[in-house]
């Protein structure tokens, strides 16, 4: 395998971090992509050949000037990791961004899905391209889980584990979909995180009761670096080829929902015109 050009986003902590020094260690060119210029200027500085591009995924003004700086960096792109999301339970009511759409719903899906579209010619001019979306396990408690198609920003029905799950479905659904329209020429796999243990300092900024509830399960909560692993393993394109695969690499099966050709195809129309209908190489 030739040395890749991969970018990841939330590169400046957790399970991003640890795959990009992973990836980088391995020889690989890194685009780190941090919504904090500051944090992330201090991640980089720990990955070997690690370049910063900044991008806040709820806002498409920046989501648009970080696929620029890209292009502006690279011929191809052979590997993007979405891996950046939010889920702050301290967020206890529905933040409405700047461009009308709900916070998490912007940054976990919106933002990934518009990166992904602009910087898809990048991707179609590598030999094997590959796009890595995270959704996770905590989906297998919710069966029956759906997209609120005609609630997506309603702040009524939001809290942030709703919200949260309901990204983290919208990812599979759209990682199905992108794999289809991709027609064999692009890798399109969905990666089942398991909870995660937390960076000392996130459980630092926690709020006293939240971090005294969470530190319990976050020392059985799986280290960032063994599914930093998970990430690196997906960029060499070893595991099947796409797909949804848990952190082994082992294929599970999606939520129903993801399963609905239908429902999918009504997510893909509608965050084509949340994000204001950019042009796909595929």
């Amino acid at each position: 395998m030739g040395k890749l050009t991969i970018a990841i986003t939330g590169a400046n902590s957790g399970i991003g971090l640890r795959a990009a020094r992973m990836m980088a260690a391995d020889g690989h060119r890194v685009l780190a992509l941090c919504r904090d210029p500051r944090r992330g200027a201090e991640a980089v500085a720990t990955i070997e050949r690690g370049e910063l591009v900044a991008v806040d995924l709820a806002d498409p003004a920046s989501v648009d000037a970080a696929a620029a700086a890209v292009a502006a960096r690279v011929e191809r792109l052979d590997v993007l990791i979405n891996n950046a999301a939010v889920f702050d339970q301290t967020v206890r009511e529905a933040v409405i961004t700047p461009a009308g759409h709900e916070l998490f719903w912007a940054t976990n899906h919106l933002g990934p899905f518009q990166l992904t579209a602009l910087l898809s010619p990048l991707l179609a001019a590598s030999p094997h391209p590959r796009v890595v979306n995270v959704a996770s396990k905590g989906l297998l408690t919710m069966p029956r889980i759906r997209i609120r198609f005609d609630e997506l920003d309603r702040p009524d029905w939001y809290t942030p584990t709703r919200a949260y799950y309901h990204a983290k479905l919208a990812q599979i659904m759209f990682t199905f979909t992108l794999a289809e329209r991709g027609g064999g020429r692009l890798d399109a796999t969905c990666v089942r995180v398991p909870s995660v243990r937390l960076d000392p300092g996130r459980v630092r900024a926690l709020p006293p009761l939240l971090r005294a509830l969470y530190a319990p399960k976050n020392r059985l909560a799986m280290p960032a670096e063994r599914l930093g692993e998970t990430y690196a393993r997906l960029a060499r394109g070893e595991g099947p080829a796409g797909g949804y695969l848990d952190e082994n690499l082992h294929r599970v099966e999606a939520p129903a929902h993801a399963r609905d050709p239908a429902a999918r195809e009504r997510l893909w129309d509608l965050s084509q015109q949340a994000v204001g209908d950019p042009c796909w190489a595929w």
